[in-house]
């Protein structure tokens, strides 16, 4: 018995309606949240807790001003590295205009103001291609306001120079706690301190971002990448390291190579080896230990570390040693030593000796923190590193620095190796300036490193002066 015609109808419409209509969709899947910033671990070694603000927060430019006697053309420029004792650098490629500025930053937490330079390339026409940018990390120049580079007449405002005058667009932050420009610091600068110089370094390099978008966009010819490539030498050298490592967690710049020169990547060993005999790191050593004590907030004194007695009571005027006075870039008072023992106490000798790490802390720990190869910090990004040393260096020696430099490797650091023949420490970076700059041009063009993770044999690098070389 067939159906009823309405029926069939019906039946008839549902046959060809379903399947346009089909079976009800599922639920579209929820976009995922987007993945938040790492975050960069702080308030290690037992000092008072804090959290960092969020890093976009900073890096705002307070002010700026140029520096009128580096408005060089290259012929200028030349002359001055010349009378510097740098001919074999000459002739420069460009002109350069340096310019202060002062930016916000955070330490430890809290609001406060930085300052830096930034130097421009100058040349008569657009190049076709943007400038590359180049973050720069200085040496140990001190650690107050007085011993600012953007304060410094001639060497600090020099050595941004010399990068700029290479076709780089160079952003040199001075450091935490050392203002060049406007009110003082109101925090300490703790030298070797790699959560430090890294804040700093990427809201100075955000502040730079900003003024060349702007007041500065129109001061050069050309334009700026939107990427860089970090160069650093000394204490610069370990800032290199450290301001490559937090990058990830700090900004969304791009690292296209890393130079880091004469570098201290190892601390705990520059501490081993200045405990075994006295030597240029055994004082700068107790330096580091004197302003990290000031930064981590304890332990409450320099004493079981410093030695106490006379004349100098050095665990008693600790502080005294890295303040600079009324307003000069020197230290305090004179200080003579020839024995390891004129600077730090026996026991924490023996215990550095025998490797009694457990027995010294926090310092144990402040060394572990600060070294690239055991920080807390994870290495969330591999660009390559350039490290150049100095055959004759006394205070990195390049031997000292050998095993960890193997370690870093172990780990996954991507390294290129340069030694200077007859270079000491401040020499291997300046006699190396060509070849550092032509590695991170390459680095910048996309060019295959050659070799990674090879220790080379020392070289006659191409800006060493002649018998330089011992040739």
């Amino acid at each position: 018995m067939s159906a009823p015609p309405p029926v069939r109808l019906l039946l008839t419409a549902l046959v060809l309606i379903l399947p346009l209509v089909g079976c009800p969709s599922a639920p579209a899947p929820a976009t995922p949240p987007p993945t938040p910033p790492p975050i960069l671990p702080v308030a290690r070694c037992g000092m008072p807790s804090y959290g960092l603000q969020p890093a976009g927060t900073f890096g705002q430019v307070v002010d700026w001003e140029e520096i009128p006697a580096f408005d060089l053309a290259a012929a200028e420029l030349d002359v001055m590295v010349t009378l510097a004792g740098f001919a074999a650098l000459t002739p420069v490629r460009h002109g350069v205009r340096i310019f202060r500025f002062r930016y916000t930053t955070q330490d430890r937490g809290q609001p406060i103001e930085a300052t830096g330079m930034i130097g421009l390339p100058q040349s008569a026409e657009a190049p076709s291609a943007p400038w590359p940018v180049a973050l720069a990390l200085h040496g140990f120049a001190g650690a107050s306001d007085a011993c600012a580079p953007s304060e410094d007449g001639l060497i600090g405002p020099l050595q941004v120079a010399l990068l700029a005058s290479g076709g780089f667009v160079t952003v040199a932050p001075d450091y935490i706690g050392m203002n060049g420009r406007g009110g003082a610091s109101t925090v300490p600068h703790a030298p070797l301190l790699g959560e430090q110089v890294g804040i700093g370094s990427w809201d100075a390099m955000r502040a730079a971002r900003s003024l060349l978008a702007a007041d500065l966009g129109v001061r050069f010819a050309g334009q700026a990448r939107d990427d860089l490539v970090i160069w650093g030498a000394s204490q610069g050298g370990h800032a290199a390291f450290f301001t490559a490592l937090t990058g990830p967690y700090l900004s969304d710049e791009q690292i296209r190579g890393v130079v880091a020169a004469s570098p201290a990547h190892s601390l705990t060993d520059v501490v081993v080896d200045a405990m075994a005999g006295y030597a240029p790191a055994t004082g700068l050593s107790a330096l580091t230990l004197i302003g990290w004590r000031r930064w981590y907030g304890v332990p409450e004194s320099m004493h079981g570390v410093l030695s106490n007695t006379e004349p100098y009571y050095l665990a008693d005027t600790a502080e005294s040693l890295i303040e600079s006075s009324e307003g000069a870039c020197v230290f305090d008072g004179e200080f003579e030593a020839s024995e390891v023992s004129d600077v730090y106490e026996q026991g924490f000798i023996d215990a550095v000796q025998a490797g009694l790490w457990d027995e010294i802390e926090p310092w144990s720990c402040f060394l572990r923190e600060n070294s690239v190869s055991t920080t807390s910090v994870e290495r969330l990004q591999s660009p390559p590193v350039l490290t150049v040393f100095g055959e004759l260096d006394d205070l990195v020696i390049p031997a000292v620095q050998r095993a960890d430099w193997d370690r870093l490797c172990a780990q996954g650091w991507t390294l290129e190796h340069l030694l200077c023949r007859g270079a000491g420490h401040a020499e291997a970076t300046l006699y190396s300036i060509p070849e550092q700059l032509d590695w991170l041009r390459d680095r910048l063009d996309g060019v295959p490193l050659p070799t990674t993770c090879a220790w080379t044999e020392p070289v006659c690098c191409t800006g060493s002066p002649d018998g330089a070389c011992g040739d």
